[in-house]
């Protein structure tokens, strides 16, 4: 009988197979997801942090304003230490998630290298 160690085994094999196979090129930020394992609720918390900082966004352009760099700094700053932040957004920008955001993001991230 096969134990829960050697089934959670064989599934991640199973999943690292899933990921060189398929051609995940138009899902990037599933593809980095897989890659880095992360759990439901990091993608969830990266979801949602998204969705807030756009929020923030589209208020503060209409309100006027020009610079945004506490925003890559908040998204830098609640990541999951799994990733790094311009992998992220630039897979995020590339499955054409949050875009608007993404692209203002990583204009930022250009700056600070």
């Amino acid at each position: 009988m096969e134990t829960v160690e050697e089934r959670l085994e064989r599934l991640e094999f199973y999943n690292m197979l899933t990921i060189e196979s398929v051609d995940l090129t138009s899902y990037p930020f599933f593809r980095l997801v897989m890659e880095k394992k992360l759990t439901e609720t990091e993608v969830n918390d990266i979801i949602q942090l998204c969705d807030e900082l756009e929020k923030i966004f589209f208020m503060q352009k209409e309100a006027g304003f020009v610079h945004y760099t506490h925003l890559l700094i908040h998204f830098a700053g609640m990541l999951t230490p799994k990733l790094s932040p311009r992998e992220t957004i630039l897979a995020l920008l590339n499955q054409e998630k949050f875009v608007s955001l993404m692209e203002k993001l990583y204009e930022l991230s250009l700056r600070y290298e």
